[in-house]
């Protein structure tokens, strides 16, 4: 079946099968839900949106989505086709399986083996992923996000979701195809095909210059890097994983945000430029001046492999900036609190721009060595730079912008100079103003600068006394339980979030095992029925009960009355008083049970709350008796707010009913610190 939105503004579902899509000029929002789209065979994108469409896709479910990839069949086609002067946005949380067409991006613009007019090579769109889980198989030569063979890119945005995108042939995993058609031959000059804009606010992105199957070195999502696995594998790809094809161009890179990785391959870089080839390439160094950000908390790893001798002997790219046969790489800033690990499995530098020397055409052009305009790395970044033949950040970079903080009483762990010296690649050492640090080095490196940062700000701290009622704890956000008298160390300006727990009044496990308490942990210091080293506990294995409602708590640097926000349920403690009474009526409730007709013979119990401990002082207890929940004729229970509670009701330990018993204030006495709650038996 068919589907056509020509001009048909509005929203839609597709569901099921169907031969093609296409969505011409509409204003749309298109639901994908468990879709399947498959052009193989049929000339053509499997989804195409032209015209000026605007179309947010909202995934659900799993769908598959193939562009025509038949061998030997010269054709338009990718998966979803996003054409020039339109906007794709992706959403919705389910996951799209995209394939493109021959030649094709998978997501992207169509592509072609013959090297067409200039005219004609803006194919594409801008596309926009904001959440969902994309799996995104460029075509033969087409990249996963962007465009395809001999087509420009334009604009790619990630703000979230989790995004697997793999080059295919000699294109990126996010970025331009491959570019040029005759390599050292004047077919095409080097750098006329542009990568476009790529920028990554958030979310988890993994891009790739190959495919899946050339990856297990690398483990799952890139877990681990056997670098030696990875060059075995020989890709032999020369394109980026985010950037440019083969003979593209370097694009603008933006990464503020997220969890990114990227994966280059034989002279391109692992973010920015893929490998350029002609010897026609000086007509326009300019191209290839990638320009790349990497600031806010974005975690980033960048690696390139190169397998073959001559790569390794005479460089291939960066892992971040230039590929190799390139002119300048631009300008490389790392900013923010970013985290950033740069790995380059060639003899080139990890920062900066290929060691390889340029290829020129004639005597008028002579080889040269192409060097990075500017470097700058700001003084919050943690960077973890390696090269496995060559300085680990390009050291003639025309403008080296490093704070001192980076550097030792030496600078040759950060170049490398002596780093040939190192014989414990599992215990290297580098000098810093932060001390002596020592760093895990891969096998076969020659060049260091790891994780050397400036001391960060001390940040002021307090114990914080905690006061709970009877039977009752407090449980923070990171599972630290605490009992009334304990104390928290906490950061002072921090808000933490905590809950009320009612505890499990059994002194022994459902196995009849002896609880384990920390030793001096009392409700009442000279009342030993209510030491809870034995009486009394809360955990998150079902021991004792933890309320729903959260709570937060937030200490103030300067002397003050205690504050309370009923709106956003906060205590604000000021310095002197940095108590926590949760014994008061906002964070809890005691509910009183009887019998309407009378409490003999009766029984009132709650689940992982009263266990029976005995039914007369002498008696010995034994397993049985902690595997059921044998309640009490008299309970009175402290409860945490706005929970719902199981209460269950007994006849001489005979179940008789249950009721949902939901905790709140008297409405009618709210001073009032405790509830009468009566069976109907």
């Amino acid at each position: 079946m068919r589907k056509s939105l020509s001009n048909q503004n509005g929203n839609y579902v597709l569901t099921g099968t169907y031969e093609n899509v296409v969505i011409d000029g509409a204003q749309a929002n298109v639901t994908l839900r468990n879709v399947f789209i498959d052009t193989t065979g049929k000339k053509k994108s499997a989804v195409f949106v032209q015209n000026g469409a605007n179309v947010k896709f909202i995934l659900e479910g799993e769908s598959t989505i193939k562009g025509d990839n038949v061998d030997k069949d010269e054709h338009e086609s990718c998966g979803i086709e996003v054409g020039v002067g339109t906007n794709v946005i992706f959403g919705g949380e389910g996951t799209l399986n995209v394939y493109g067409g021959r030649y094709g991006a998978a997501i992207g613009s169509w592509g072609t083996r013959i090297n067409i007019d200039a005219e004609l090579r803006r194919q594409v769109g801008t596309v926009t992923i904001n959440s969902g889980n994309i799996n995104a198989h460029g075509g033969i030569n087409g990249a996963g996000i962007g465009s395809g063979y001999h087509v420009h890119c334009n604009r790619i945005v990630i703000n979230g979701g989790v995004v697997h995108a793999y080059g295919n042939g000699l294109a990126s995993g996010i970025g331009t195809g491959y570019g040029t058609s005759g390599g050292a031959m004047h077919v095409a000059a080097v750098g006329e095909y542009d990568s476009g804009h790529i920028i990554i606010t958030g979310g988890e992105v993994y891009a790739a210059a190959y495919e899946r199957y050339d990856l297990e070195a690398l483990g799952e999502n890139y877990a681990s890097v056997d670098l030696a696995a990875l060059n075995a594998a020989d890709p032999k790809h020369h394109s980026a994983g985010i950037g440019g094809g083969y003979g593209s161009s370097a694009p603008d890179i933006q990464i503020t945000g997220g969890k990114i990785v990227a994966l280059g391959s034989n002279g391109g870089a692992g973010i920015g430029g893929g490998r350029g080839t002609s010897k026609l390439s000086h007509i326009n160094p300019e191209a290839y001046c990638a320009n790349i950000l990497i600031g806010g908390d974005a975690d980033v790893t960048a690696i390139t492999a190169s397998a073959r001798k001559n790569e390794f002997a005479t460089g291939g790219g960066a892992a971040i900036g230039a590929g190799r046969g390139t002119f300048d790489c631009g300008n490389i800033t790392l900013t923010g609190n970013a985290k950033v690990k740069a790995i380059s499995a060639s003899a080139s530098p990890a920062i900066g721009v290929s060691s390889n020397r340029v290829p020129c055409a004639d005597k008028n052009n002579p080889p040269v060595y192409p060097r990075t305009l500017s470097i700058s790395v700001g003084n919050d970044v943690t960077l973890y730079a390696v090269s496995m033949g060559h300085y680990a950040v390009d050291k003639n970079a025309i403008s080296l912008s490093i704070d001192e903080n980076y550097f030792g009483s030496t600078d040759r762990w950060f170049f490398g100079e002596d780093a040939v010296a190192i014989n414990d690649i599992n215990n290297a050492k580098a000098e810093s103003r932060c001390g002596d640090k020592t760093y895990t080095v891969p096998v076969g490196s020659v060049s260091l600068w790891a994780n050397i940062i400036p001391p960060q700000p001390v940040i002021p701290k307090a114990n914080l006394k905690i006061i709970a009622p009877l039977a009752m704890a407090v449980r923070f956000e990171d599972g630290d339980v605490k009992y009334s008298g304990e104390y928290k160390e906490v950061e002072i300006g921090r808000t933490y979030e905590f809950q009320m727990c009612s505890v499990d009044w059994s002194t022994r496990t459902e196995n009849g095992e002896k609880k384990v308490h920390t030793p001096g942990q009392t409700f009442y210091p000279n009342n030993s029925a209510w030491d809870h080293t034995n009486h009394g506990i809360y955990s998150d294995d079902g021991v004792g009960l933890r309320g729903t409602v959260v709570y937060r708590v937030t200490l103030v640097p300067t002397y003050g009355a205690q504050g309370w926000d009923a709106e956003t349920k906060t205590f604000t403690l000021h310095k002197g008083n940095y108590v926590l009474r949760t014994d008061v009526n906002k964070c809890f409730m005691a509910y009183r049970f009887y019998f309407k007709n009378g409490n003999y013979g009766k029984q009132t119990g709650i689940d992982n709350v009263v266990y029976d401990t005995g039914k007369y002082p002498d008696h010995v207890n034994t397993v049985d008796d902690f595997i059921y929940n044998k309640p009490l004729e008299s309970l009175s229970v402290n409860l945490p707010l706005g929970s719902t509670v199981t209460a269950k009701a007994y006849i001489k330990y005979v179940y008789q009913t249950s009721a949902q018993v939901y905790v709140e204030i008297d409405s009618e006495h709210q001073d009032r610190c405790y509830t009468d709650y009566y069976w109907d038996l």
